[in-house]
């Protein structure tokens, strides 16, 4: 019964509802890359408390070695305080494609993966929203932690 309560509450506080749009930018850090990276974001609210994401990160050269990752996640929005603070886990596919020099050649990798993690939002405006954002992508042989703060804009 409390189970339930939380979850009533917690969705009539939501700020994600069907049909909203909303576009971001992102800046990040990737523990295998040791880089940041740069990002962008298009979110769509498919039911009320729970949205789709589609993003694209773009990791700078590092030890000869620049990474860009597309993801398809969801989130599932728990409102914290005051229909402004809202935790959101998170869950997905990723597609990561790596360059890097070896020997003088340049080589290619291309992985699918898992992304697991969980991010805060917090309201500035009705239509402005900043983010913090852990999200670690499963790849075998390439796990990733990435870490990102950002910014985004509500229609």
């Amino acid at each position: 019964m409390i189970c339930a309560i939380v979850l009533g509450v917690s969705a009539s506080m939501a700020q994600a509802n069907k049909g909203d749009v909303a576009v971001g930018v992102n800046l990040g850090y990737g523990s295998l890359t040791k880089s940041l990276g740069l990002g962008a974001r298009f979110q769509y609210g498919i039911i009320d408390n729970v949205r789709a994401e589609v993003s694209f990160n773009s990791f700078l050269e590092h030890n000869h070695v620049r990474a860009f990752d597309v993801n398809l996640n969801a989130h599932y929005m728990v409102g914290l305080y005051q229909d402004r603070l809202y935790l959101y886990p998170l869950a997905g596919l990723n597609y990561t494609m790596a360059t890097y020099k070896e020997d003088g050649d340049k080589h290619e990798s291309n992985h699918i993966g898992l992304n697991l993690g969980a991010g805060l939002e917090y309201g500035i405006s009705e239509r402005v929203s900043a983010f913090v954002e852990y999200r670690h992508t499963i790849i075998r042989k390439v796990d990733q932690g990435i870490f990102m703060v950002g910014a985004k804009y509500r229609f």
